[in-house]
């Protein structure tokens, strides 16, 4: 065994004993390639020749020793197959390290000395210039004139810094002129090697450096680009008439992202979060974006300031200005590349944003380092003309305090309120600084003194019962409180007292989540349970009219007056809807209500499908903005994919099913089981004669159709990776695959002989007719520095431009292919969870994306 050999060995053993286990088939046996573990093959000879392995069938008839027998060799040729296969992974890794080893002989030298003899030859070395590896410094990001948390959203630029860089104020890819280049002729004579040095971000108090140490390198000679994932070292083969230089100089993107529509609003869990505009628009919120939606125009503007969940939101009575809350969101520790100062870590704390809903601008953001967790609540002053707002916030004390907003400061000291959640405050509308809070187990009334001290007073329920929840409140034209609680009563507080003066017992059957006075003194009442919407006079007293909602669109959250005699009803099945009593209520808005990760988009047409965890698959159309179908599928869902000729999507969900709808007949034609775990990705090929699914337990599941019967049988499955499979592409020829997996693998098979290609050079100049791999030669450089292998979910490519989404909320556009490492890119807000996938419509004028638990839909316009 030469030196090449036996360098590579020990490396593998020493890997071997870090990781120490290999995944196979859903569960991890420990595997040790020192040879001091038990062996399968000892198994084996201890179970058929030695006399020790049938002492254990001593008493045993002929069939219970045959049946015991069967089951030992059946365990014995599982171990055997996770052995083979994690010599399979030991040969490929050398193999791997042989064909470096030639190029690792020559020393790395300084930026200044780029010829070194070694046994006699010459041999060129490029390197990138050092960067401080201790720096405080995260990357730059540069921006236009408006800030990335501004109204307007404007996009940000994100590309690896260097110490010089940092002190610019504007992005400057590193020049070739930086590089020192070889020759031609030294570069036909001798492999050129550039490495880009891994920009580890410490910030302060971390005692632990990024992940990634190593640096990535370009062999020029054999086209192969070296990066690090996690420590983990994978290579990528460049296509044979790649232009090397542009590993260098990878550019930005000339189009950008503007986003154009938002599917969805948050009602599951959020209260008081729809309110009627002077401007005609309705505002409200998803993920960390609030909406302004004009339905008779229907038109959207967004307010993209939030770094991470709107959790509240109130309008000013000069009806313009308007506050939201969020939650706290990631640090610098966990956004990584999302912030470079200590001002803006500060911005991903939980805050307030007070921002003008003409132009959209901030006008303060209050209370960063004050609150704890999220903002459950916020109201302004009424009788003073809003001069102030009161913050409820989500920390175990669910503290209240009250700041002059204009001025940013806050007034007195906060007061703890109850360790039970608070689920509404409010200004009263005609006594000067009282406050009402409710929640669980409470009715408080507070009054903010000339000092700035709040002090409670606690609501007598004398002989009504006490209820567990008071859920909601309004204040009706006599300036009486109107209580809604959870056992269905509607009780009445005249104004400066603490005692029930009314009771209406039962008024629904279940709780009543919202109360809503209207501009003529009616007072609406809707329910959880019962879905119904009740009218009540001044005195109290039933009108006789009410209305109850489909079970679809789920119990009422909130109640808003609209436009004209019109009643905005949000439901806590992420529904707004329109109507009166007199007449139905239609949908103005629809939206999933559980985490969202299926995706697919029309190959002919301008719409696209979703599903997620609610079981439910939505048909969007782009053009109308509005769900064209919403069907049950009746499973959880993971995936989704169209067949070529849109007639037919594949659901892959997260029990081990597939599904495949006729989305004409709009019917289930084909349920088949593929394992029995999540399936992480589904897709078709090109051709349509064939479909690829992919699953959690290591495989991927190859089906061939029949065109005229729509059914499909299986082939068989490709097994070889060692941990489950996330992503797939199909060659344009239908032929090959491509595939990445959970521990970061990139394998390549031929999907109807069902083999794995053992030679990953051979597919460098293969065709693929999607880039849905987020590990790959071609989108490689969407990985940010010390990415552990999870930052990025999702990418897709269409034409010169490649967009991928990431764990923090963001969209990411780069340009296409990104091969250079940590390529620059525009980074836009919008989500506030994890950003599952992403997707361009067919004619590549616009991207949609998808949030995981935010459970928003995203349609971002392309533009030049």
């Amino acid at each position: 065994m030469n030196d090449t050999e036996m360098n590579g060995v020990t490396e593998m053993n020493g890997i071997a004993e870090m990781n120490g286990t290999a995944e196979m088939n859903g569960q991890r046996e420990e595997v040790k390639m020192n040879g001091d573990a038990h062996s399968p093959t000892h198994d084996i000879f201890d179970g058929l020749n030695g006399l020790s392995g049938l002492n254990g069938l001593n008493g045993l008839d002929g069939s219970d020793r045959v049946a015991t027998l069967e089951k030992r060799v059946q365990k014995q040729e599982d171990e055997i197959l996770v052995l083979q296969s994690a010599l399979r992974d030991i040969l490929r890794r050398l193999q791997i390290q042989e064909m470096e080893s030639s190029h690792n002989k020559s020393s790395l030298i300084s930026p200044n000395s780029t010829v070194h003899m070694s046994n006699g030859k010459r041999t060129t070395v490029t390197t990138m210039p050092p960067r401080n590896r201790r720096s405080t410094g995260p990357p730059i990001r540069v921006t236009n004139s408006t800030s990335p948390r501004s109204s307007n959203g404007s996009d940000s630029v994100y590309a690896p810094s260097t110490p010089s860089q940092r002190d610019s104020s504007r992005l400057t890819p590193d020049p070739p002129s930086r590089r020192k280049a070889s020759t031609p002729q030294q570069q036909q004579q001798t492999p050129t090697l550039t490495k880009w040095a891994s920009n580890i971000t410490v910030s302060s108090g971390d005692s632990q450096p990024s992940l990634s140490s190593k640096e990535a390198a370009y062999n020029t000679e054999e086209g192969v680009l070296r990066i690090y994932i996690k420590g983990r070292a994978l290579h990528f083969y460049a296509p044979t008439n790649f232009d090397h230089a542009a590993i260098h100089t990878n550019p930005l993107s000339k189009q950008r992202l503007k986003l154009e529509w938002v599917y969805g609003y948050r009602g599951k869990d959020c209260r008081s979060n729809v309110h009627f505009l002077p401007t005609g628009e309705i505002v409200y919120f998803l993920a960390s974006t609030v909406v302004l939606y004009n339905p008779d125009e229907q038109t959207q503007r967004h307010y993209l300031g939030h770094t991470d969940d709107v959790k509240c939101l109130a309008v000013h009575p000069d009806r313009i200005t308007i506050a939201t809350g969020q939650a706290a969101g990631h640090d610098r520790r966990e956004g990584r590349h999302q912030c470079e100062t200590m001002n803006d870590t500060a911005e991903f704390l939980a805050h307030v944003r007070v921002w003008s809903s003409v132009n959209l601008n901030t006008l303060r953001i209050i209370g960063i380092g004050s609150f704890e967790r999220a903002i459950g609540c916020l109201t302004f002053s009424k009788t003073d003309g809003g001069s102030l707002l009161a913050v409820v916030d989500e920390s175990n004390e669910h503290t209240l305090s009250v700041w002059s907003w204009e001025r940013g400061q806050r007034v007195g000291e906060p007061a703890r309120n109850v360790a039970d959640p608070v689920l509404a405050a409010d200004f009263h509308p005609m006594d000067d600084n009282v406050i009402v809070t409710c929640g669980k187990n409470h009715l408080f009334f507070w009054n903010l003194e000339a000092t700035g001290t709040l002090t409670k007073k606690v609501a007598i329920f004398e002989k009504h019962d006490k209820p567990k929840y008071v859920l909601c409140f309004a204040f009706a034209f006599n300036g009486d409180v109107v209580t809604g609680d959870s056992n269905g009563n509607i009780l009445v507080w005249p104004r400066g007292t603490f005692k029930v003066a009314q009771c209406i017992a039962n008024a629904h059957d279940g709780g009543i989540f919202s109360l809503c006075v209207l501009k003529d003194g009616t007072l609406l009442s809707g329910g959880g349970k019962d879905r119904r919407i009740v009218a009540w006079d001044m005195a109290y007293q039933r009108t006789g009219l009410e209305a109850e909602l489909r079970e679809t669109v789920g119990p009422v959250r909130t109640l808003s007056q609209g436009k004209g005699s019109m009643i905005l009803v949000g439901t806590t099945r992420n529904c707004i809807m329109q109507g009166t009593l007199d007449l139905n209520f239609s949908p103005l808005v629809q939206g999933h209500t559980d985490e969202l990760w299926g995706l697919a988009v029309h190959p002919h047409q301008l719409q696209f499908v979703t599903c997620g965890f609610d079981s439910h698959l939505y048909l969007w159309d782009v053009l109308s903005r509005t769900a064209v179908r919403c069907m049950d599928v009746g499973e959880q869902s993971q995936c989704v994919t169209y067949h070529p000729n849109g007639d037919l999507i594949a659901i892959g969900t997260t029990k081990g099913k597939w599904l495949l709808m006729d989305m004409v007949e709009q019917k289930v034609i084909m349920e088949e089981n593929a394992g029995s775990e999540i399936i992480s990705c589904i897709e078709f090929s090109p051709d349509g004669r064939l479909l690829a699914v992919a699953s959690h337990d290591n495989a991927i599941y190859v089906y061939q159709g029949d065109e005229a019967s729509h059914r499909y049988s299986r082939l068989g499955r490709c097994q070889g990776h060692t941990s489950f499979v996330t992503h797939l592409d199909w060659s344009e020829d239908s032929t090959f695959l491509q595939s990445n997996s959970g521990d970061h693998e990139l394998l390549f098979w031929n999907g109807a002989q069902l083999r794995q290609v053992p030679d990953a050079s051979s597919m460098r100049d293969t065709r693929w007719a999607t880039q849905h791999c987020t590990l790959s030669f071609r989108s490689s450089g969407v990985w940010p520095d010390g990415a552990d292998g999870t930052d990025v979910n999702t990418c897709d490519a269409h034409g010169d431009i490649l967009a991928s989404g990431d764990d923090f909320g963001k969209v990411n556009l780069f340009h296409y292919p990104a091969a250079q490492p940590k390529s620059p890119c525009y980074s836009y807000p919008g989500h506030s969870s994890h950003v599952t996938c992403v997707r361009f419509l067919h004619d590549g004028a616009r991207l949609i994306s998808v949030g995981g638990k935010d459970t928003a839909v995203m349609q971002w316009s392309i533009v030049s």
